[in-house]
């Protein structure tokens, strides 16, 4: 039976190695080795270069469908899974880019790359310990990955560890001299420590300053060093870093804030009024869009209601306090002043008995005033200022600007003067006197600043930036006299 078989099983042989075995055949028909080179890898780098080109746009679904295909001709090409976990996490399906990560870090533990971003994707779904371990990690591996070190730092800032958070931006900078946002985050670090209690402020006024100059069109940058020299009292380099922060990005509505927040603190209620406005229009979807700081609506009327007051507007003032105390837990004491505000106007007080003048004429010339100053026409701000008084000669903004005028041009003497009489016009505006401060400290008169800095605290109640500086000024006056008291004593 067996021998009767046997040519049949021989055939059968044959006819399966003229199948299987054929030379021809193999290389056709054998499992895809993908670190071998052939056409499937040609195909692959065209698919990937297509996907990275679609990623590039934004069009990370059409990026999704070429760095699959690339994927299946190259299946060991780590490069290719991880810019479709990329493309997968931008397109919002962070299952698939879960997935793709963890391929891809399977593929070579020490992709540091690929790990940083897995670290930066598992922050952004809200995994922020895995993320933490995820930088640790790509940092252990590689101690010079200078934006592991960053957005660790970036993580540790958010939870408040300032300490560890400027260490690793100090390491990010030490592996990548030149980056820019690691010495930008060092500073506002070190402005965090500062803000504190903790740390001097020229450290975090030095790496800001160092990033400026990497990156001078970055607006983050002007306004946080406006709100250092704010803090320091050098009003005129604030102004200048929020102007410049404003020339970057016009929609920044947190230095549109700060910059009318000066201005008012500078006796200025135009311009005050006019940043404000600004800073309201802003959408706040492009704010967080941005990551710039917020911007509080109910400050915002809380100082268009106390400026349009100054400018005798009692209406507009009423209704930017009522905006204000709708957002208010607390409102009472400015109801109080709403209904302050409403007698007068029903009073019928908002023109004293004599005046000749039409409001609306007058105030369209102090617009048109502070309009020139900002295009640097000095002479026709003055001339205009001087209608202003002619119409209204216990106008305050007309004082007010051509004591701006004065300082402008180096004459503080004729400032002062100015200043002095715009302030005795609305005894009651505490940016006047705080005005008054900053110009004699510009004189340097500091006891007779800290003293202008005393009644503007007895006004106010507080004072608007760091009173560090305020504090340091009058302590500095006490020893100075207490010196003098010692000197005379003794004699010499």
């Amino acid at each position: 039976m067996i021998k009767r078989r046997l040519p049949s099983v021989v055939a059968a042989l044959v006819a399966l190695s003229t199948t299987f075995w054929n030379p021809t055949q193999v290389t056709a028909q054998q499992w895809y080795n993908p670190d071998s080179p052939g056409t499937n890898k040609r195909q692959a780098q065209g698919d990937y270069q297509k996907g990275m080109q679609s990623f590039s746009i934004g069009d990370y679904v059409t990026a999704v469908g070429y760095l699959k295909k690339a994927q299946n001709n190259d299946a060991g090409n780590k490069q290719i899974i991880h810019m479709l976990a990329l493309a997968y996490a931008e397109s919002g399906d962070t299952y698939n880019a879960m997935l793709q990560f963890g391929a891809a870090l399977s593929l070579d533990y020490n992709y540091v790359e690929c790990r940083n971003n897995y670290g930066m994707f598992l922050k952004k779904t809200g995994k922020i310990q895995e993320a933490q371990k995820a930088f640790e990690e790509t940092i252990k591996i590689n101690p010079k990955y200078a934006d592991a070190h960053y957005h660790l730092g970036e993580m540790l800032r958010e939870k408040g560890d300032l300490d560890n958070a400027i260490e690793c931006f100090h390491a990010a900078i030490r592996a990548n001299p030149n980056y820019f946002e690691a010495l930008q985050d060092l500073g506002l670090a070190m402005y965090d420590k500062y803000s504190s209690g903790l740390c001097d402020i020229s450290e975090s006024l030095e790496k800001l300053q160092q990033a400026a100059q990497l990156i001078p069109d970055n607006p983050m940058i002007h306004y946080y060093l406006g709100n250092i020299y704010c803090s320091q009292s050098q009003f005129d380099q604030a102004e200048a870093g929020y102007r410049k922060a404003l020339q970057c990005d016009p929609k920044f509505s947190a230095a549109h804030f700060e910059f009318g927040k000066l201005r008012y603190y500078r006796g200025d209620v135009d311009r005050c009024i006019l940043e404000m406005r600004e800073a309201e229009k802003i959408n706040p979807v492009y704010t967080d869009g941005k990551k710039y700081p917020k911007v509080d609506p109910q400050k915002i009327n809380e100082y268009k209601g106390a400026a349009f007051e100054v400018k005798g507007l009692l209406i507009e003032s009423v209704d930017s306090l009522k905006e204000a105390a709708s957002m208010q837990r607390n409102n009472a004491e400015t109801l109080k002043k709403i209904t302050a505000l409403e007698k007068a106007l029903r009073a019928g007080t908002r023109r004293k008995k004599g005046e000749i003048y039409d409001m609306d004429e007058l105030q369209a010339l102090v617009k048109r005033g502070v309009g020139s100053i900002e295009e640097g026409d000095y002479d026709g701000a003055k001339k205009t200022f001087g209608r202003v008084l002619e119409m209204n000669p216990e106008c305050y903004e007309g004082v007010q600007h051509l004591g701006e005028l004065a300082e402008i041009s180096g004459d503080l003497n004729g400032a002062m003067t100015k200043y002095q009489q715009a302030q005795l016009l609305k005894p009651q505006f505490d940016g006047a006197l705080f005005n008054l401060g900053v110009v004699l400290e510009k004189m340097n008169l500091p006891g007779d600043a800290g003293m202008m800095y005393q009644r503007f605290h007895e006004l106010a109640g507080k004072y608007p930036y760091d009173p560090r500086h305020v504090v340091a000024i009058m302590q500095g006056e006490v020893r100075r006299k207490e010196r003098d008291f010692q000197i005379k004593k003794r004699g010499y």
